[in-house]
């Protein structure tokens, strides 16, 4: 086993961060669209 250098772990946890950030976005901006839509006059 070889150690592991720091960069390449901000490297990963930059990314798990943006895949997080990205799924939450996501998540958020449905539920406002749907939030929206509903009080918007059919």
């Amino acid at each position: 086993m070889t150690a592991v250098e720091p960069k390449s772990v901000l490297e990963a946890k930059q990314w798990i961060q943006r895949i997080v950030v990205g799924t939450v976005g996501v998540e958020m901006a449905g539920t406002l669209v749907k939030i929206l839509t509903q009080t918007l006059p059919h």
